[in-house]
């Protein structure tokens, strides 16, 4: 046991940065931070989907997600659970390049955002010519804004949030469901760029600010991978596995993946603390952990069922509650 330490402050390194950009969608408090990679781990008819159902219907309450993608060879069968947030356009088969069709769905997005910011400037001079008495507009202006309609209206953002009214480029979430040992998950299927860049995916040329002061440099992509096993041969890498936001668990049987998975972990959480939560959490029927590796409290590590925050003394009090 050390004792107690003490520190002399250097005149040195101590400027903080302004506008720091970290590519973060605007989430409730309790809500995690997005756009994310989680991971959710539980055999056949544990509930995986039915807890994907339950967090997409609380991201549509406050517009969280504009479109959200799903790799699955089973839409059909799991339709109640999906078939009310993602439309038939964003249904694919896994496939080795389908991931990379995601990503270029997620940039044309991007590409529609900068043509609209493209099209606000353009109103706002055509809005100032109109304004001016001795000014001769001429023809070509005017038919460019007469083809662009802005006689009767301005631009519209297509993902304009009614509830908020905010204008913001797309935010994505991609799920990838029951695809474990299919060509969606090969080396060459784009799965290593979206576990080590999802935040960064499809740069923006301006960077955005929101009104809770998040700066985003790139549109970002959510994931969700749903899975019956934590690792196996052909199956998620380490890389991804190590580049978590959340990982959630439901029950496992299998001891050798419960070692593997505290083996892994013991360097990000504690062991003790994860056993007792794990425990706990999914000791009734359906019951799941979710770990949450990034969280916006430092006590909000752990919870029971995606709603219900697991506490422990040694994480410290939390504060956010009080604001």
């Amino acid at each position: 046991m050390y004792k107690q330490m003490k520190t002399k402050k250097l005149d040195i390194y101590n400027d903080k940065i302004d506008g720091a950009v970290n590519n973060q969608y605007r989430t409730l408090q309790d809500e995690f931070i997005q756009p994310f990679l989680a991971y959710v781990i539980g055999t056949r008819t544990s509930g995986k989907s039915y807890l994907a159902s339950v967090f997409l219907k609380q991201s549509q309450k406050h517009h969280l997600f504009d479109r959200i993608y799903i790799i699955t060879p089973s839409m059909n069968s799991n339709r109640a659970y999906f078939g009310e947030y993602i439309n038939e356009e964003d249904v694919y088969e896994p496939t080795r390049d389908s991931i990379s069709q995601v990503i270029k769905s997620v940039e044309a997005d991007r590409d529609d955002w900068q043509t609209y910011l493209d099209e606000m400037r353009m109103y706002k001079q055509f809005k100032k010519d109109f304004k001016r008495t001795t000014t001769r507009i001429d023809d070509y202006a005017l038919l460019n804004y007469y083809e662009r309609n802005f006689f009767n209206e301005p631009p519209k953002w297509k993902y304009f949030d009614t509830n908020g009214g905010y204008n913001e480029p797309a935010k994505s979430l991609l799920i990838l469901d029951d695809v474990i040992g299919s060509p969606a998950i090969s080396q060459s299927s784009g799965l290593s760029r979206i576990a080590t860049l999802n935040r960064h995916i499809a740069p923006l040329q301006e960077n955005f600010t929101d009104n809770l002061g998040n700066i985003r440099s790139a549109a970002g992509l959510a994931v969700i991978i749903l899975s019956q096993s934590y690792r196996f041969q052909n199956g998620i890498g380490r890389v991804l596995r190590e580049n978590l936001s959340l990982l959630t668990l439901f029950k496992n049987t299998q001891a050798k993946q419960m070692e593997v998975i505290k083996e892994e972990l013991g360097s990000v959480v504690d062991e003790d603390m994860f056993v007792k939560a794990y425990n706990f959490a999914t000791k009734e029927p359906y019951g799941n952990l979710t770990i949450d590796f990034k969280p916006k409290c430092k006590t909000k590590v752990f919870r029971k069922n995606l709603n219900e925050v697991i506490c422990f003394e040694e994480l410290g009090k939390c504060e956010c509650d009080k604001k």
